[in-house]
C-alpha cells in the first residue's frame, strides 16, 4: 500500500488469525478498516478495543460488499482460509468495483497458478514461511574471520545462488576483495573472470554497508509479495 502516513479505507475479507491480526494493527495504525466474514465468533476475537466495522455475512456477497464500502476502499485484502472465496472476492473488487489494491492470500500452494492466471497479487504465507526458515539456516553459513576496524571486515560466506557475476564483476559492484574460493572442497585463489556459482564457499574483504547487499545479491531470495500484476 502505497504513501507511508496516508489514511487509507481498507477492507479484510476473512477474519481468522491472519485477518484479524491485520485488521487490528491497521486500525491501530490508524487505517479505516472493514472486516467481513462470514462467522460471527471469528469477529468477535477482534474484541471491543477494535474500532473498524465489522460485517457478519457472505464475503463475496454484494449487499455485503457494499455495505462494507468497497466503493470507497482503496484497498481490499483477501485473507480468508477458502482460495475460492480469496479468488471471487478478488474478481468482483477488481471487475465490478475497480479498488485501486486488491491483495490476496494464497492457501493452498499448489493454486497459486490460478492466482496467476488471474493476474492477482498475492502473498503465499506457506512458502513464505519456507523461505524464512531456509533463509535462517543459511545465515549460519556466514562467518565473520577478522574484524579489520573502520567499518571494514572479512567475512566467509556460501552463495545461495548464481546471479551471472564474475569475480571481478563482483569485486566492482560491491566494493570488496575476493580473497579465496572454495569449491568442491578446494581452496583456490580465484582469477577475476572466474565465474561465481551456487554452492561457492568465498572469502573476502568488505565494508559493513556493502555486506548486505552483496549477500542478499548472492542469497536465496524471499518472495514476501508475488506480483502477478
Amino acid at each position: 500500500m502505497d504513501g507511508a502516513g496516508e489514511i487509507m479505507y481498507v477492507i479484510v475479507v476473512g477474519c481468522g488469525r491472519l485477518g484479524s491480526r491485520l485488521a487490528t494493527e491497521l486500525s491501530d495504525f490508524g487505517h479505516d478498516v472493514c472486516v467481513i466474514d462470514r462467522s460471527g465468533s471469528r469477529l468477535d476475537v477482534l474484541g471491543s478495543g477494535f474500532n473498524g466495522q465489522r460485517i457478519q455475512g457472505i464475503e463475496f456477497d454484494s449487499d455485503n460488499l457494499t455495505e462494507g464500502g468497497i466503493r470507497q476502499a482503496d484497498a481490499l485484502l483477501a485473507v480468508s482460509s477458502d482460495d475460492n472465496i480469496n479468488i471471487t472476492v478478488c474478481l468482483i473488487a477488481e471487475r465490478i468495483y475497480h479498488v485501486p489494491e486488491i491483495i490476496a492470500r494464497i492457501n493452498d500452494p499448489a493454486r497459486q497458478y490460478i492466482y496467476e492466471k488471474l493476474n492477482i497479487s498475492t502473498i503465499n504465507p506457506v512458502e513464505l514461511g519456507v523461505e524464512i526458515l531456509k533463509n535462517r539456516l543459511d545465515a549460519k553459513n556466514v562467518d565473520t574471520i577478522a574484524d579489520l576496524g573502520d567499518g571494514c571486515k572479512i567475512i566467509a560466506f556460501t552463495v545461495g545462488k548464481k546471479d551471472g557475476y564474475t569475480v571481478e564483476e563482483l569485486q566492482e559492484k560491491y566494493a570488496c576483495t575476493v580473497s579465496g574460493l572454495i569449491r568442491d572442497k578446494t581452496v583456490q585463489i580465484p582469477q577475476k573472470g572466474e565465474p561465481v556459482l551456487c554452492g561457492d564457499r568465498i572469502v573476502c574483504t568488505i565494508y559493513r554497508e556493502e555486506e548486505e547487499k552483496l549477500l542478499k545479491a548472492l542469497s536465496k531470495e524471499v518472495p514476501i509479495w508475488n506480483q502477478s500484476l
